[in-house]
């Protein structure tokens, strides 16, 4: 898959060429099912920048149209171990990435109206997989869609990149305090968290600048 500590250093954000490659392999995928639900589990985890067990987690409750968006009702699980709160992400129903989340619940709405769960699991059985309607999918299921997705499009990946990408969509439309507080709204992290992915995301934009210049010289 990827080297985190080395690559993390060199690329911080997924840009979206290479997510556009992962998105087409996931697509790709020879088993129907999947084909609809890895692409969906990715553009998720790309426009809300949550944790994977968090993705993971949801339900098909909460998962609803509220136009002109579609609400995904996230439970926070890694700050908060009693009582987690709620927190309602609202992705605008234009956004393209809305598109696969739209198509896979139209799917699972059609096929499996009385499952409680909104990411269907599955199940390899003499190396075909199974659909399970009423088993949901675990964090490290999540983890394994991004990295086969990753590994099939030849793009170095990890899901807490995903969260550093999110963020850094955020600092780059508003590079001030409030942008901070955007990206602590959209993917739960601290205030000391957030200032650095910013602190990141403008040192890796001037270090780019410097190399173009040496370039050019």
């Amino acid at each position: 898959m990827t080297n985190v500590d080395e690559d993390r250093k060199i690329r911080p954000v997924l840009n979206d060429d290479e997510f556009n490659l992962m998105l087409a392999q996931a697509r790709g995928n020879a088993f129907s099912f999947l084909a609809l639900r890895n692409p969906a589990i990715l553009c998720t985890i790309m426009i809300t920048g949550k944790r994977r067990t968090e993705v993971a987690s949801l339900m098909r409750r909460d998962v609803y149209i509220d136009k002109p968006n579609l609400a995904m009702n996230f439970i926070l699980l890694k700050k908060h171990k009693v009582n987690p709160p709620q927190i309602v992400r609202y992705i605008p129903l234009k956004d393209p990435l809305s598109k696969p989340i739209l198509e896979y619940k139209n799917y699972v709405d059609e096929h499996y109206p009385d499952s409680p769960e909104f990411w269907i699991g599955t199940r390899y059985v003499f190396g075909s997989p199974v659909i399970y309607p009423y088993k949901g999918i675990s964090g490290r299921q999540v983890y394994n869609v991004v990295r086969d997705a990753g590994d099939s499009a030849g793009v170095k990946v990890w899901p807490h990149l995903f969260r550093e990408t999110a963020g850094a969509e955020e600092i780059r439309r508003d590079p001030s305090q409030y942008g901070v507080q955007k990206v602590m709204n959209r993917i739960d992290v601290t205030e000391r968290t957030a200032w650095s992915y910013m602190q990141r995301h403008i040192l890796t934009v001037i270090e780019r600048d410097y190399d173009r210049k040496k370039e050019t010289d």
